[in-house]
């Protein structure tokens, strides 16, 4: 419900990665990348598996955080294993889940040298697709290096919302939990938004919590 009016990339994204390519995610803090991403992840879990990891740390806490995810079963000391061998532990060790495997790395907005290397090694395994969510401050220059190394792959940016969007999605956000809103309170909180899509949600939640409030006092 919270991705009205992101009908077009949701499939873009679907269909790339089901034709083998990885994916660029771009756009401005609150147009909700994050969140859509994992919303995919969960529409396509049945056979497919998503690994997030916060790609804003050091390329040895990326690897320590993936070796967790990808292979729990094997125990290691992440603390004291060093990045060369948690590296190629991550391209090497059987993966037990027989799901596809994407690895999402967020918060992508600085590319040293070590972290694109770290990128090219994962990327030239071909075991995993990954789905790469940049700020939009990412330089140019890194911006093209990261789509270097993760071709064939797309870019998708996300841009604010219509206006119609986001009144449709209040619309049905009172019409699903009979909320009883007018229109002129619909155009009123479609203003507040100011078109961003995690601002929608934080109202969504609030407006929903304050039904619950009064719900539970009568």
């Amino acid at each position: 419900m919270y991705f009205v009016g992101r009908e077009k990339e949701i499939g873009e994204i679907k269909q790339a990665l089901r034709e083998g390519e990885n994916v660029i995610v771009s756009g401005k803090y609150g147009m909700g990348r994050t969140s859509l991403v994992k919303h995919i992840a969960g529409e396509m879990k049945d056979q497919w598996r998503f690994v997030f990891v916060d790609f804003s740390k050091t390329p040895g806490s990326v690897c320590n955080h993936l070796l967790a995810e990808l292979f729990p079963m094997h125990g290691f000391d992440r603390e004291h294993l060093r990045y060369r061998p948690s590296r190629f532990r991550i391209a090497t060790l059987a993966l037990e889940d027989n799901r596809k495997h994407v690895v999402v790395l967020d918060n992508v907005s600085k590319l040293s040298v070590q972290k694109l290397d770290l990128i090219r090694y994962l990327t030239w395994e071909k075991r995993f697709q990954f789905v790469s969510i940049v700020e939009n401050f990412l330089p140019s220059d890194g911006l093209f290096r990261l789509r270097v190394w993760m071709n064939p792959s797309i870019l998708i940016t996300l841009h604010h919302l219509s206006t119609s969007n986001v009144v449709r999605f209040f619309q049905q956000l009172s019409k699903e939990h009979q909320l009883g809103w007018t229109e002129g309170r619909i155009k009123n909180l479609a203003e507040v938004t100011g078109d961003y899509p995690l601002r929608m949600q934080e109202i969504g939640l609030r407006e929903l919590a304050g039904k619950q409030r009064c719900g539970g006092h009568k």
